[in-house]
């Protein structure tokens, strides 16, 4: 609290100065008042600033400082009183309004706060505090007096020449140590080229101002050794002020020796001389600089030759460009694409290009807006493909463009480069292949329209065919001859439907066309059913048949009708490939959560290469003229794609020829329980004569349908287009419609449109016959009015069922129909 230029006996013997610091008049007063009965002086001022004037011109004991005010802050002003050395160690207590704020409380104390005082303040504490330090201050200055006197005859001789010689040298610091490097005397311009001020330095040791990476590599102990050893040590490095600040010092130590010899500790006298460092460091950086930079102009202008030499070689455009997309340089084929003259590679010529100028015009607003701005960016590169225009010509190109930034050493974008090539045989090759797939694609749909519509054509002609044939059967069941005709031409028609099937099944998978209808079943009535459809085949050859069932029902959650339909062709290729007495097998089992069923046979087997295109379209086993067993080489490609469409797999086995062969399917089991299938319907119906009306423009398929339902005893009407077929309706009153679709002018679904719009007509049964049979078709017959839909050529079963249906509702709509049958 005391300071160089106090005087102990007058703060002792007389008032002391208390500083009171707030800029509110009412807060000094309270202040005032307060403190009044200590009977000290009390200096009032209303800001840091006038606090700071007061502080240079007279000595207090303690400041009481309000931490809030407007110009300068209670913590602004005392950063700058404890940066004086006139008022480092005055005592300052903090006040405010403001609350114990954690942040405020620890910067006061670190600002060297006695205390930290919330308003409002209690009188009697403020002061007892204020009280303490104006006796602590009276001690202070009655202990400084009494040093003064002990000290002040002894050192008032060598202190003032010490005084005199020091004052005249502020450019210089001057430190004593002791032996052991502790600091003793802190002299000339040591405070102000350190920032230490003595009080702190002394009792330190002079490591205090070397750099850590000194002290840790030991200089001054070194420093010190040198000296003592040689006489003297050269003190040329950076140094470290109080507030970590460096400096550069210029200066030596010296040991001090008395007069018998012994070493009595060390001098070391230096100057800042860290503006002629930094300027010493700053030439030879620029000379380094310089030097670097020769360097790289030359590697630049050795780059550029060695650029400029590949680009002139390049088939593609290569472009050099300003960071302001100024052109700049061009190589000959570059200057060829765009239709410039041979002479403008560089120059001027070249700068009244920007880089944009280069593109067709629809691209010119997407090359400024997207290509440059990621050039420039951080991305620093962009590529893609854009359209180029010819300035001499005015054709427009399609390129493929990459642009990149130049960078200098220092990363400093410097320019743009940028390389086109001409994908104009590329593109064109692109448009071919494309016109090709779509060539190929139309094809492949025509392939499969061919396939559907040769279906649908193939079942106009069948459906007469089986009509004829049940109509022989019924007429002519005693004749043998007629009877052995009749079962040939059955067999081969069987064998034309399956064909038909077939290729309509596949017609409907390759569109993508075909649904399952699926059902809850199991492995032994699909089993049955399929050997059923296939118990023909396995007769004619006669083969020896065995069925190995698992004992458990394997239940199913599938379409009947397709799973029936795998297993009867695997069935019939048996059949149809093991020579006649071989012996065929259906094994049906469970693993795990799959139903396995496989089929066995000692035939003819499979080779290893036609393993690995058993299961394509069109393919068969064996396709030599003497092993040739007929059919299109479909089947087992429709099996492979029905199963797959069930979540299932099907795979073969063969040792190789001759040795038969192992087809296996894999089903998901259903967890749910099996529901047993409904046997189809069979035998002749009850009904009674019923009045039926048929409608197709096949003149064959429609006499024969008729004489077959006259011979099952109704009466028929035939009509060869929809206008006829609307009229007879409207005469004949038909219980039943069979109505083709195709039909010529009115179509069957508008028929049936209009039969259903007649009030006349109400309860006829109207079936859709017709060759199209993917589920669309019978939705759209669903959507006409249709009851029923079938796919030609019926089958008798499927005849006999509709004629039942038709009895049934014929009864409550025609009562002399229920008087017959009675």
């Amino acid at each position: 609290m005391l300071n160089e230029n106090s005087t102990p006996q007058a703060q002792i013997n007389g008032r002391i100065n208390i500083l009171l610091v707030d800029d509110q008049d009412a807060n000094l007063q309270v202040l005032q008042a307060v403190l009044a009965e200590l009977d000290e002086v009390l200096v009032s001022v209303t800001s840091g600033e006038q606090a700071l004037r007061e502080l240079l011109v007279r000595e207090f004991a303690v400041v009481l400082m309000d931490v809030h005010m407007p110009t300068m802050s209670g913590f602004e002003a005392a950063a700058l009183i404890r940066s004086h050395p006139r008022s480092r160690t005055v005592p300052i207590i903090f006040l405010t309004a403001a609350g114990d704020d954690r942040a405020h409380v620890e910067q006061a104390y670190a600002l060297g706060a006695v205390d930290y005082l919330t308003k409002p303040i209690s009188p009697v504490i403020l002061r007892a505090k204020v009280a303490v330090f104006i006796d602590l201050y009276r001690k202070t200055a009655e202990i400084a007096l009494h040093a003064q006197a002990s000290h002040l005859a002894a050192l008032r001789t060598r202190d003032e020449r010490i005084r005199l010689i020091l004052d005249n040298t502020r450019d210089y610091a001057f430190i004593g140590t002791d032996t052991d490097g502790i600091v003793t005397e802190w002299e000339g311009g040591a405070e102000t080229i350190t920032g230490w001020f003595a009080a702190k330095a002394c009792g330190e040791p002079n490591a205090i101002i070397f750099t850590p990476e000194d002290r840790a590599a030991g200089v001054p102990q070194r420093e010190m050794r040198m000296a003592r050893e040689t006489g003297r040590a050269d003190d040329k490095r950076w140094h470290l002020r109080r507030d970590g600040a460096r400096f550069f010092a210029d200066g030596v130590m010296v040991p001090l020796w008395d007069d018998t010899g012994k070493l009595r500790g060390y001098a070391k006298i230096f100057r800042d001389a860290t503006a002629e460092r930094l300027a010493a460091e700053q030439l030879e950086m620029s000379e380094l600089q310089l030097g670097e930079s020769r360097q790289r102009s030359q590697r630049a202008e050795e780059g550029m030759r060695r650029l400029a030499a590949v680009a002139a070689q390049s088939s593609d455009f290569i472009g050099i460009a300003s960071s302001e997309a100024r052109t700049s340089y061009v190589n000959p084929a570059g200057r060829r694409l765009a239709g410039l003259a041979p002479d403008a590679a560089l120059g001027d010529a070249l700068g009244n290009y920007r880089l944009g100028d280069f593109f067709a015009p629809e691209c010119q607003a997407f090359v400024e807006a997207v290509v440059l701005p990621a050039v420039r960016g951080p991305q620093a590169r962009w590529e893609g493909e854009l359209r180029m225009r010819n300035f001499e010509s005015g054709a427009i190109l399609p390129i493929y463009y990459k642009g990149f930034a130049v960078f200098d050493d220092e990363g400093q974008n410097i320019g743009l480069a940028s390389i086109m090539r001409d994908i104009t045989a590329q593109k064109q090759a692109e448009n071919e292949l494309r016109r090709v797939a779509a060539d190929l694609a139309e094809a492949d749909r025509r392939k499969s329209e061919f396939l559907a519509t040769l279906a649908h054509e193939l079942r106009n002609p069948l459906a007469p065919i089986r009509t004829g044939l049940d109509l022989i059967r019924m007429a002519a069941s005693g004749a043998p001859k007629l009877a052995k005709v009749h079962e040939m031409m059955d067999r081969q028609l069987g064998h034309l439907i399956h064909l038909v099937n077939d290729l309509l099944d596949v017609a409907r998978i390759t569109r993508g066309k075909i649904e399952l209808k699926r059902e809850a079943s199991d492995v032994a009535t699909l089993a049955a059913m399929a050997i059923e459809t296939s118990t023909a085949a396995l007769n004619a050859g006669r083969h020896a048949f065995t069925v190995e069932m698992a004992a458990d029902t394997l239940p199913l959650d599938v379409d009947v009708t397709r799973i029936v339909q795998v297993l009867s062709n695997l069935l019939n290729n048996a059949a149809k490939y093991t020579p006649a007495g071989g012996r065929i097998v259906l094994r049906a089992l469970r693993e795990g959560d799959e139903a396995v069923l496989s089929v066995l046979d000692n035939g003819v087997g499979i080779s290893q290469e036609d393993m690995g295109t058993l299961f394509d379209m069109f393919t068969q086993v064996g396709r030599s003229l003497e092993r040739s067993q007929g059919g299109l080489g479909i089947g087992l490609s429709l099996v492979r794609r029905l199963v797959e469409l069930h979540g299932g797999s099907v795979s073969a086995a063969s040792a190789g020829r001759d040795q038969g062969s192992t087809f296996t399917v894999r089903l998901p089991l259903h967890l749910g329980n099996p529901a047993a299938l409904a046997p189809p319907p069979s035998g002749a119906s009850a009904a009674g004569a019923l009045r039926v009306l048929v409608v197709d423009d096949n003149v064959d398929a429609g006499a024969t349908l008729s004489t077959l339902l006259e011979a099952l005893g109704h009466s028929t009407r035939v009509a060869p287009d929809g206008e006829q077929g609307l009229l007879l309706a409207c005469a004949f009153r038909p219980h039943l419609a069979f109505l083709d679709i195709g039909l010529p002018g009115m179509s069957g679904h508008q028929l049936a449109r209009a039969i259903r719009a007649s009030g006349e007509l109400d309860g006829v049964l109207l079936v859709a016959l017709t060759g199209w049979g993917a589920r669309a078709d019978v939705l759209m017959s669903q959507q006409a009015g249709f009851d029923r839909h079938l796919t030609k050529p019926v089958d008798m079963n499927a005849l006999t069922s509709v004629l039942a249906a038709a009895a049934a509702s014929a009864l409550f709509s025609d009562p002399s129909l229920a008087k017959e049958q009675s």
